[in-house]
């Protein structure tokens, strides 16, 4: 399968403007060949937030989700148990949840900021009760994009855990299943 059929962009510098980076030559390209060509470049750290923003929010919290349980030795349970509550049913009470168990998570870690990537994926972030207040359209795909910067940090092997998160969020885009990459 070719392209990311899962991303509503149709050009790389519509993600770039999301991120604040200025107009640069090739991002009129699709947002696929233009996550190859930072990778290409040795900019994984920059294809790490590029593909945050690219990513559905569902699809980003998964991604930052599953690269947590694969390449961090210090994944908060307690955050990451309500997470995968969320991934399984994305219910308003599940992304609540989640972000109590965020705030409650060390901080900086993984965990929390997977938690706050859920909180942040729909719904308001008013306390509840409140006039609804909606979070920021980027704040889901930073959120994910740091956490998954934090989990590489913290794997023993950091390169393969990158290119292992950079290979399976690319394959979340295509819209493949779920499974390994």
């Amino acid at each position: 399968m070719t392209g990311w059929p899962r991303t509503i962009w149709s050009e790389a510098r519509q993600i770039g403007a999301l991120l604040g980076w200025p107009p640069a030559p090739g991002d009129d390209a699709a947002p696929d060949r233009f996550f190859e060509s930072l990778r290409a470049e040795g900019r994984d750290r920059d294809a790490v937030r590029f593909l945050g923003q690219a990513l559905p929010r569902y699809e980003a919290v998964l991604w930052a989700a599953r690269t947590v349980e694969h390449g961090s030795s210090q994944a908060d349970p307690r955050a990451m148990v309500a997470v995968s509550a969320w991934l399984g049913d994305p219910s308003e009470a599940h992304r609540r949840a989640a972000y109590d168990a965020a705030r409650a998570a060390p901080d900086p870690s993984a965990a929390r900021l997977c938690g706050f990537a859920v909180f942040t994926s729909g719904g308001s972030l008013a306390p509840e009760g409140k006039p609804p207040y909606p979070a920021p359209k980027v704040a889901v795909g930073r959120f994910a994009a740091g956490a998954v910067l934090i989990a590489v940090a913290d794997s023993p092997s950091r390169d393969a855990a990158l290119q292992w998160a950079l290979d399976y969020g690319s394959r979340l885009a295509t819209g493949a299943p779920e499974g390994q990459p």
